[in-house]
């Protein structure tokens, strides 16, 4: 059976064999526990990723090791499940040609539009009126070097955001959630300042710690020293060379940053200091988890079960009925 989209696959083809077009995005080749080599992918178009299991690893081993990162393939796989989700099992996999079907084509993005999405990017630049605060953002984020992959890169590797221009989408609901505190708790305007460039800043190492779209992987900066540690080192870098950087501003911004994350045992190397930093992690928080389950549920919508899988990231499944 042919699907047009990933996201058209559910629990009613469980043993059956369907046949569809999608962007491979990544490949591990591993071992079982009989000494046989096999490889795990991923897949994905614009409705969703999935993975596929291909345990005929010698069949497909030249195929799979001369192909190139993020190529269209045609999978003619049979549909099973593994705790709780869809999962694919390749009996056989070829590269897609034809130019009918293009990479841009199958690469998930922000429903929001760049238009859009840039015009908040300027709307909330213009709130920051400190001239060092302004001047940091200028740096980082408004330079030929950094503005593009700023604007393009995802947020995430899978649990949210993880699309062209996510990194972007993210950031403007992170600070605007956390202006909407900070206005109804009557924060000063220079706490309001500060937030609003911790939201800017907060995951902006990203764009070093993700290869750019459609491949999915982490770069070796990436994995050996994570986005925390790389926007903080860059932001204090870049703060002392801006002239009389106010010391308070430097501390709160950079405890922000290493802190969004709220736990240690969550990543963050130090907790949250100050009120602006306690913002910028619900913020952060609300942001990723609200993402997370409405494109989860947006996955599921092709089934007519009550409540979707249980979304592993949150730790429960979630009632359809009510949208």
């Amino acid at each position: 059976m042919e699907v047009r989209q990933l996201k058209e696959i559910n629990k009613s083809h469980i043993s059956g064999t369907i046949e569809v077009v999608a962007l491979l995005v990544e490949v591990k080749v591993k071992t079982s526990k009989t000494d046989k080599q096999y490889a795990d992918l991923i897949l994905q178009d614009t409705s969703k990723k999935i993975e596929a299991k291909c345990w005929d690893y010698e069949e497909n081993k030249q195929f799979l090791n001369n192909i190139g990162e993020a190529e269209i393939v045609k999978v003619k796989a049979i549909v099973g499940e593994y705790q709780g989700q869809i999962q694919l099992t390749v009996k056989q996999i070829s590269r897609v040609e034809s130019d009918a079907v293009k990479i841009a084509d199958l690469i998930p993005t922000s429903d929001w539009g760049l238009d859009t999405l840039k015009k908040g990017l300027q709307y909330y630049y213009e709130k920051v009126e400190t001239p060092h605060l302004k001047a940091l953002l200028d740096k980082m984020i408004f330079t030929n070097e950094y503005y593009e992959r700023f604007s393009t890169y995802p947020a995430a590797r899978q649990v949210h955001h993880n699309f062209y221009h996510g990194l972007l989408q993210h950031v403007l609901e992170v600070i605007k959630f956390a202006i909407t505190i900070a206005t109804t708790k009557k924060l000063s305007r220079r706490q309001q300042e500060r937030l609003i460039v911790m939201g800017f800043l907060h995951d902006w190492a990203k764009i070093f710690e993700y290869k750019p779209l459609p491949n999915i992987g982490f770069t070796e900066e990436g994995t050996m020293l994570g986005h925390i540690f790389l926007g903080a080192h860059m932001t204090m870098k870049v703060m002392d060379e801006i002239e009389n950087f106010d010391q308070d501003d430097k501390l709160i911004i950079l405890n922000g940053i290493l802190s969004h994350h709220g736990k240690l045992e969550y990543g963050s190397p130090v907790l949250p200091k100050t009120v602006e930093a306690q913002i910028l992690h619900h913020a952060d928080c609300t942001s990723g988890d609200i993402e997370s389950i409405l494109s989860f549920m947006e996955e599921q919508q092709e089934s007519e079960d009550t409540f979707t899988p249980k979304l592993w990231n949150m730790g429960t499944d979630f009632y359809k009925k009510g949208r």
